[in-house]
């Protein structure tokens, strides 16, 4: 087991309980892509785009939700 992947993933499960009641669902709303080293894009509802770096697709996909909510 991966200790970052792991932490990326609780950082992940923290933020499920908000998106759900602003009627998102976690994985099926949204998706990341990874490219070159570290990189990635989050794509979210309604043409929301994030890109930055990040260490894996769950810590993409932290990110890029956080950043959808601060919107």
């Amino acid at each position: 087991m991966n200790i970052d992947i792991e932490f990326s993933r609780q950082l992940l499960r923290q933020i499920v309980p908000t998106l759900k009641e602003k009627g998102m669902r976690v994985l099926k709303d949204a998706w990341v892509y990874g490219y070159g080293r570290d990189q990635w894009e989050f794509h979210g509802p309604n043409k929301f785009f994030w890109h930055g770096r990040a260490s894996n697709a769950y810590e993409a996909r932290f990110k890029g939700w956080q950043a959808w909510l601060d919107r």
